[in-house]
């Protein structure tokens, strides 16, 4: 019984792989889509900003931000900092300025 179930969940995984639902991702594939600055509110910088915005979108997914490329379909990751730590979100709304 026990060969059955460490047969099993290593054929669960075998097709789970060919199908493509998991995906190993190694250091050498990534690569660097575009840099980001972090700019302070009410910094010299704040004021300098341009109108047009980026090509990528945010979004929070489980407590991770997870950037969205909009000229390419499909190109999506998560933004890290310098030491390749992920950066944390908070599904919530941004409080009205009072």
């Amino acid at each position: 019984m026990i060969i059955t179930a460490f047969a099993s969940v290593i054929f669960t995984v075998a097709v789970l792989h060919f199908y493509g639902y998991l995906n190993f991702a190694r250091e050498d594939e990534s690569r660097l889509v575009a840099e980001f600055s972090l700019v302070t509110v009410g910094s010299e910088e704040a004021g300098q900003m341009r109108s047009r915005s980026a090509n990528q979108v945010a979004e929070c997914v489980d407590g991770i931000l997870v950037l969205h490329d909009s000229r390419h379909n499909g190109l999506s990751g998560l933004l890290v900092d310098d030491r390749q730590r992920v950066i944390r979100c908070n599904a919530q709304s941004v409080p009205a300025a009072e």
